[in-house]
């Protein structure tokens, strides 16, 4: 009776911590309430989204988690209905799952500390995430139309 008594006192924290973080993208509960969750990360991922930079190997890892999580939660119903050891196998891929969001959020604040041209004074500058990948995709295209120009030039 101690022993069941200690180990329900051991697994609350795990049920809060699940449920109540609010600053996380996926916060597991119920399979329904996830599934909802779910639709809204894989519409993000797309194009003009939230999470429209995700690398490749990232987005496969996410979708990889979700999956997971849902088979866990659709196993038991909801997290209160699980055990101490599916609860924390449920919380790490829930914490490594928005890590990977977190990092491909493109509304993340990015800021450098940098020494401009011709100055030894230091300057921050802060960008979000979207706004440096957009930037570093429009220099690859216009690289691209710059090589594709010099190789017409050659070839003619």
């Amino acid at each position: 009776m101690k022993a069941l008594i200690l180990a329900l006192a051991a697994a609350l924290p795990l049920t809060s911590a699940l449920a109540a973080d609010s600053n996380k993208i996926v916060v597991a509960d119920t399979a329904q309430a996830f599934s909802e969750r779910v639709e809204y990360v894989h519409k993000q991922m797309e194009t003009g989204g939230r999470f429209e930079y995700i690398k490749p190997a990232d987005k496969q890892a996410v979708n990889s988690d979700l999956d997971s999580m849902m088979a866990m939660l659709q196993k038991s119903g909801s997290v209160s209905a699980m055990g101490a050891d599916e609860r924390v196998k449920l919380l790490n891929t829930q914490e490594h799952l928005n890590g990977l969001l977190t990092h491909s959020d493109s509304e993340r604040l990015v800021c450098e500390r940098t020494n401009p041209v011709g100055s030894h004074i230091p300057t921050t500058t802060c960008r979000t995430y979207g706004e440096i990948e957009r930037e570093h995709q429009q220099s690859e295209k216009y690289l691209d139309t710059q090589r594709n120009t010099v190789q017409t030039r050659r070839s003619n």
